[in-house]
């Protein structure tokens, strides 16, 4: 008996760690990822694959990094995986003699944020130059199974270019995110929550139509990062539509040494149907319409020796129910009638909106870069009343409470060959209000509002990063 256990419990590790497995033995068989020259940053992307088609007809290549993060901070954190991604200070919270339980200080020395990748290159088919990405890291799928290997990325890309045209099919970053335009901190939230941050299964083609002007189409699914609905987060709410995530977007993009100029805008729709039945077993097909629309630009300059950069890089996202981005909004049940909330009634759905922005100034010396990331976000309530606004229970969003958010970092990275050091000290605000008025809103004191009062809380993060790269 001890045996066959023995036995089982080495086929059910094995099963667990089976990817880890085939990266390590790969990591040793193929060649090496060579970082000479190349941009060091922790958010993997599709500019990745860029060399991989020089190298050969045939091939796999081993790359990722090693990455260890100690932080301190002085409150409580909304936060994700051991506080690997941070959001935002939590609210006040009084114990009871009225002390604020959440003003304490909290530390933490961790290294879940360390990745493994595949570069893949295949023969070219049908016309076209063929990689793939497959990254995985060790922070799991949710806060419950930290320390696992899971999948961030894998996908297919396909890049013709006798006609200035690419399809990518799989997993990695949703359209909105920008990979190109996006703040480098040190921390790997790379300024969310003002900052649109999502992985997601999607099928894109974009398409050079006039010299230097691109058109991006998309349809997407979710997976890792999912809107909230009754169930809690799920993917369910957007597959009952039986219509993907769309998208389009149109990309601007302008280089002459030494200058660099890169525009974007794009809009992005989903039709989300949160339940399928009412509490009393009534069929319904009630749902809610997402939208949202951004903005930004990266433009920065190089000097003739190419030792100093200068650039700037600016984004801005309004959102109608996109509470999966980790941006503030989300939805709530409609007004119906003056009862209070009764979820055995076929109620419609209302959107909760917000408006978030960035920007980040940064410099590059030789082995040094510096950088300043300044974000805001504001909760703009609702176009439609919802059924009993002072219930939460009527709200599926981030931040239902929070009028506006603010944060300021200055980061220093100093980089020697494949390692890279970083340090960066983050304050960040959340103005958060005990009253709201019927579209949700939140509110100060006035003569509707007389008991209403607006909460700001703040922490200071101070962060010290170190990742080998390889």
């Amino acid at each position: 008996m001890k045996f066959n256990k023995l036995i089982f419990n080495i086929i059910a590790y094995t099963r667990n760690h089976l990817l880890f497995i085939c990266f390590t033995a790969i990591s040793f068989a193929g060649t090496a990822q060579d970082t000479a020259g190349r941009d060091l940053s922790k958010i993997t992307t599709t500019a990745y694959l860029e060399d991989t088609a020089s190298r050969s007809k045939w091939g796999v290549t081993a790359g990722g990094y090693i990455a260890t993060d100690l932080f301190w901070d002085t409150r409580v954190m909304v936060e994700s995986r051991d506080g690997v991604l941070c959001l935002y200070p939590e609210n006040v919270r009084r114990d009871i003699n009225g002390k604020d339980i959440n003003a304490r200080p909290t530390f933490n020395f961790l290294a879940l944020n360390t990745r493994v990748s595949l570069r893949v290159r295949v023969p070219d088919a049908l016309g076209a130059k063929i990689s793939g990405l497959v990254e995985g890291w060790f922070a799991g799928m949710s806060n419950n199974d930290m320390n696992a290997f899971s999948m961030r990325h894998a996908f297919i890309k396909m890049d013709w270019r006798t006609t200035n045209s690419s399809l990518l099919m799989g997993q990695t970053w949703h359209p909105l995110f920008t990979e190109d335009c996006f703040a480098q901190t040190v921390a790997g939230s790379a300024g969310s929550p003002f900052q649109p941050f999502s992985r997601s299964a999607q099928i894109r083609f974009t398409q050079e139509f006039w010299k230097m002007s691109k058109i991006m189409l998309y349809i997407s699914s979710q997976r890792d990062f999912l809107s909230s609905g009754p169930a809690g987060a799920s993917s369910a709410y957007l597959r009952n539509s039986a219509l993907p995530e769309l998208g389009i977007q149109y990309l601007f993009n302008y280089k002459n040494q030494p200058n660099y100029f890169y525009f974007g805008l794009g809009y992005d729709y989903k039709h989300l149907i949160p339940c399928i039945t009412t509490d009393s077993n009534l069929y319904t097909r009630n749902g809610v319409h997402s939208h949202a629309a951004i903005a930004f630009l990266h433009y920065y300059k190089r000097s003739i020796a190419g030792k100093t950069t200068f650039g700037i890089k600016a984004k801005a996202m309004y959102a109608r129910g996109c509470n999966e981005f980790l941006v503030l909004g989300g939805y709530a049940y409609q007004f119906y009638d003056y009862n209070d909330l009764n979820t055995n009634k076929d109620y419609q759905y209302t959107t909760l909106n917000s408006l978030s922005s960035w920007i980040d100034i940064y410099e590059k010396y030789r082995q040094w870069e510096m950088g300043l990331f300044g974000g805001f976000a504001k909760n703009l309530g609702s176009q439609h009343r919802i059924q009993n606004p002072d219930n939460p229970q009527a709200y599926f969003v981030r931040g239902r409470d929070i009028a506006y958010l603010y944060r300021v970092a200055f980061r220093v990275k100093y980089t020697v060959k494949s390692l890279q050091f970083g340090v960066e000290p983050e304050y960040t605000v959340a103005a958060y209000s005990n009253a709201v008025n019927e579209y949700g809103l939140p509110q100060k004191k006035s003569d509707l509002f007389p008991a209403a009062k607006i909460n700001h809380v703040g922490n200071l993060r101070v962060l010290f990063n170190a990742t080998l790269y390889f």
